[in-house]
């Protein structure tokens, strides 16, 4: 109770929060069709008094919108949307009633052009000053990839072979799922994601530089994966099931239901998906000597075997209309194993092999997540006022066993010395308890206040079991294991307040963060405590010149602090030359961001950026020139500077085929006097273009072509190569929409692969990593039951992003 009493100390002082009398009023209201198609639409409203500007506002997905604090009087509503015909009406507020419903019917647009029918749709990537959209459930080309795969299809980020994800050339990136952050390493996240599909996923929102109401980590900006949710009263729900095949088959299936009434809301899902894909490595690398140069040529195929299974369960109880009490778990159970066979050939140069070392090392995994969320929602008032508390508590728990086989041959092909076989066993167990208050005052009709707390203690405990064979018994190997525990504690509070002008708006917030942790390597009798305090500022203006221009203006400073997996020293071998390894001793890394941005039209989105990072996490691979090994590790670097220029364009070709274009052109400087034996200055000016076509070819028939190109680029010690790829898919749908077919070919050219040499001058190497890309899929989708109106809402638990930092 201790450890809680601030919050409902807090929450009782809210609640007892007198507002002033306001004379204003809430209009609410939801566009559609005749027939029920919600519909993404502006509207905006204009004074017949003196025709002065009041006030534009957007639907949301469902078609409802949100009007706070609307003045007296009479008024006119001009409502457009894309592929519908417009429509303008005049009304009257009036004092005495507090509450109004303003709902619009649109007609369709409906053309045909050699009979080929065109309606309004909705576009795949949605560009707001603010953030950018990525529709997923309308992606045709999307059809049974991982949320991995997909995050590499938005504008703006990469995802290289590892499954590292960057935003603008920049790692740091924030991952929530559903808003929570899913507390997980770099490779622990690319495995919770190449378990979630296509078909759990609504949209994937890109921030790059978020308010103060988001934790402070992720220097390059948030990823917000949202996933789907039945949006209707009554019983309702989805079935989807998949299959692909590029050198191996894949499937994937899924369930989710929603039962919705006056006071309960009940909803489920369930997600299956198995996955067998090969990697082929490839490794041209010179070691330096003081008389002779060392040849090592290094290649490894891998069959990675994945059996995912994600589940949601939650209720959400309606105690009346202003209160709500929800509970949610979430989880998943995976399953795997790898096959990996490869060898190293070493010699006076590549084509002269003195010796060589074939190696077998197959392995298993499993992975297991359980999470639980309670939370608390009260609408004090019609005027915004809100207060909600999360209690949330996680726990993972990953277990990857390895066995390494080596066999060592002279240039005759015989065996010169007897085999190195080992193997280690990474247990690692994750426990995340967290709490946060959330509160929102609306001053008067155009300012609004928000404030909170939060609070998340993380516990890891890695326990690294390395053992050798020696004759017929596995002995341990206490100088390569390691036990490594690390504690955090989290403690925060920020707010935030927001004015509306006639044409501005204006957004200052102040987020405070007190860290506290401690990394015990047992083995190595290291101990390294930490304990420090930060304020992270934000601020926002967004000014609309008129209905079609519209610019802004953010800045943040942010935070990214070292994940789990990094800090501990344990040593994970890739074969007896390469391997990697952590940093107890990193320290956290800061960064200050600016951004400008113009749009126009709600179409043309053109955004400027610069940030520098100091403190720059990092990996870097580095030469071990003793035993002529390379190893990979993190380290902090003195500086990064950043600059970035983004263009977004969506146009219509004719009119049954719409392109949308994205041009994002980086530069990128890394300075720090701690590598090269002295001082590293790496810079390079990038690009990265993607494209992506839509074809509506009838009302139920649709195509999509989407490509990318990406130049060269620099990322910390890593030169790497430009890649380019090129998907295409096509979908049908039958019995009024509720079943869809599509089928994808992801990687047309079978073209996306890794290709990879040392920035660094003393170090010579060209690295290739290609992966089982070009897929072909057949998904099928099924809809159910009712279809109106409400669903299960959304909610950003306490957890959302510790859990981002389990890697």
């Amino acid at each position: 109770m201790k450890i809680f009493a601030p919050y409902f100390t807090l929450s009782l002082l809210f609640w007892n929060t007198v507002s002033a009398q306001h004379t204003k009023i809430r209009i609410t209201g939801m566009v559609v069709t005749k027939n029920g198609i919600k519909v993404l639409a502006n509207l905006k409203f204009t004074s017949l008094k003196d025709t002065s500007f009041v006030k534009i506002v957007s639907t949301d997905k469902e078609g409802n919108y949100v009007l706070e604090g609307f003045p007296q009087g009479k008024f006119k509503v001009v409502v457009n949307a894309v592929g519908y015909k417009m429509v303008e009406e005049t009304f009257q507020s009036f004092a005495g009633k507090t509450n109004m419903d303003l709902s619009f019917n649109l007609e369709a647009e409906v053309k045909e052009l050699e009979s080929v029918v065109v309606a309004g749709r909705i576009a795949l990537i949605e560009r707001h000053n603010d953030k950018t959209v990525m529709n997923v459930e309308n992606s045709i080309v999307a059809t049974g990839n991982t949320a991995l795969e997909i995050l590499a299809k938005m504008p703006g980020v990469t995802v290289n072979q590892d499954g590292i994800i960057s935003i603008k050339g920049k790692s740091g990136v924030n991952v929530l799922i559903d808003g929570k952050s899913t507390y997980l390493s770099a490779e622990q996240l690319a495995t919770r994601l190449r378990s979630l599909n296509s078909n759990e996923i609504k949209t994937i929102e890109l921030m790059t530089n978020p308010s103060s109401r988001y934790d402070a980590e992720g220097n390059a900006g948030i990823l917000n994966i949202k996933l789907k949710k039945n949006t209707s009263y009554g019983t309702n729900g989805s079935i989807d099931l998949g299959f692909g095949y590029g050198k191996n088959a894949k499937s994937d299936a899924g369930i989710s239901i929603n039962h919705r009434d006056k006071n309960v809301n009940i909803f489920g899902s369930f997600a299956n998906n198995n996955n067998k894909a090969n990697e082929d490595l490839d490794i041209l690398r010179i070691a330096k000597g003081a008389d002779q140069d060392t040849y090592f040529h290094q290649y490894n195929t891998q069959i990675r075997s994945t059996h995912n299974n994600n589940y949601k369960a939650g209720i959400d109880y309606f105690i009346n209309e202003k209160n709500t009490l929800g509970f949610l778990t979430t989880g998943y159970f995976n399953n795997g194993h790898d096959l990996s066979n490869g060898g190293t050939a070493i010699g006076q140069n590549f084509t002269k092999v003195d010796s060589s070392i074939i190696a077998d090392n197959p392995a298993k995994n499993k992975y297991r997540n359980q999470a639980y969320n309670l939370n608390y929602k009260s609408v004090l008032d019609t005027l915004g006022q809100e207060f909600s508390i999360d209690l949330d508590y996680a726990k993972y728990h990953s277990e990857e066993n390895t066995l390494y086989q080596n066999f060592f041959f002279d240039q005759t092909g015989s065996n010169y010395k007897s085999p190195a076989i080992f193997r280690n066993a990474t247990p690692s167990f994750i426990k995340i308890k967290a709490a946060k208050i959330d509160y929102t005052l609306p001053l008067n009709a155009t300012t609004k206040l928000d404030l909170g707390l939060k609070s998340s203690w993380v516990s890891t405990d890695n326990d690294f079991q390395f053992e050798n064979l020696i004759g017929t018994d596995w002995k341990n190997d206490v100088n390569s294991s390691n036990h490594f525990i690390y504690d955090e504690n989290i403690n925060s509070a920020y707010t935030t307040l927001k004015h509306e002008f006639k044409s501005t708006s204006i957004e200052i917030g102040l987020r405070m963060e007190q860290t506290n942790s401690k990394g015990n390597s047992i083995n190595d009798n290291k101990i390294v405590k930490r304990s420090y305090f930060d304020f992270f500022p934000s601020f926002s203006v967004n000014q609309t010149l008129n209905p079609n221009h519209e610019i802004g203006f953010s800045y943040s400073r942010r935070i990214d602090r070292p994940d789990y997996k990094s800090l501990n020293p344990f040593v994970y071998f890739v074969d007896l030359y390469t391997f990697s390894q952590g940093n107890p001793f990193l320290n956290p890394q800061y960064t200050n961001a600016f951004q400008l941005s113009y749009n126009y039209k709600k179409t043309l989105n053109i955004s400027l950026g610069y940030s520098i990072t100091n403190n720059l996490i990092i990996d870097v691979l580095l030469p071990e020139n003793e035993k002529k090994t390379l190893y990979q590790t993190v380290q902090n670097l003195d500086k990064q500077y950043a600059y970035d220029l983004t263009i977004g364009y969506p146009t219509t070709i004719t009119k049954f085929w719409s392109m949308d274009n994205t041009l994002t052109s980086t530069y990128n400087q890394i300075k720090t006097s701690n590598l090269e034996n002295g001082g590293y200055d790496r810079k390079k000016v990038n690009f990265m273009i993607s494209s992506n076509h839509t074809f509506t070819l009838s009302p139920t028939t649709a195509a999509e072509l989407s490509g990318e190109y990406a130049s060269s680029q620099i990322y910390g010690t890593y030169a790497i190569k430009p890649y380019y790829g090129i998907d295409f898919g096509l979908k049908k749908s039958f019995f009024n929409k509720k079943l869809n077919v599509k089928l994808a070919v992801n990687d047309v050219l079978n073209s996306r692969k890794a290709r990879i040499s040392s920035a660094l001058s003393g170090l010579d190497y060209n690295l290739t990593q290609k992966q089982e890309t070009r897929v072909y899929r057949l998904s099928l989708n099924y809809i159910f039951g009712s279809s109106s109106v409400k669903g299960t809402r959304e909610r950003k638990t306490s957890v959302t992003d510790e859990e981002g930092r389990i890697k």
